[in-house]
């Protein structure tokens, strides 16, 4: 695989030595790269993209689990999430990526865990876009 056409997107390091970063290619290739100390670093490629739609809400999670990592569309100019009691955390949005360190409960740690049932907690997600107008409020992450 070559160089040419990689780009980096948002990335997300919530105080550890572990992270992740959003990378795509000018031929539709996207890809999540994960960080782990003293481990080899993990490469999620997907040759066709992800495949998420960003057209109606603004943005398509790709990853989740710590934080949540995804694309926006291109009229997207802040992206910001609330929990339950009102705290507000300010997506990090990189081209067309975005990554938001919120609590979303304990990342996976084995294969079981990975594909194990999941309730992602009451997260409110709001996109915004030209002038600051509000294009879309409600939950970050689907049931």
């Amino acid at each position: 695989m070559s160089h040419a056409g990689w780009h980096t997107g948002a990335r997300l390091w919530p105080g550890s030595a572990h992270g992740r970063l959003l990378a795509y290619n000018d031929s539709g290739v996207e890809a999540e790269c994960i960080f782990r100390e003293g481990e080899k670093t993990l490469f999620n490629i997907m040759s066709t993209g992800y495949g998420n739609d960003t057209t109606e809400r603004g943005f398509a999670v790709w990853s989740a689990r710590p934080g949540a990592l995804g694309a926006i569309d291109p009229g997207v100019t802040r992206l910001e999430v609330a929990d339950a009691e009102g705290v507000v955390v300010r997506a990090e949005i990189v081209a067309h990526t975005f990554a938001v360190d919120v609590d979303l409960g304990p990342a996976p740690q084995t294969i079981d865990e990975v594909f194990a049932p999941w309730e992602p907690p009451d997260l409110t997600v709001r996109v915004y876009g030209e002038s600051d107008a509000l294009r879309y409020e409600g939950p970050l992450l689907t049931r």
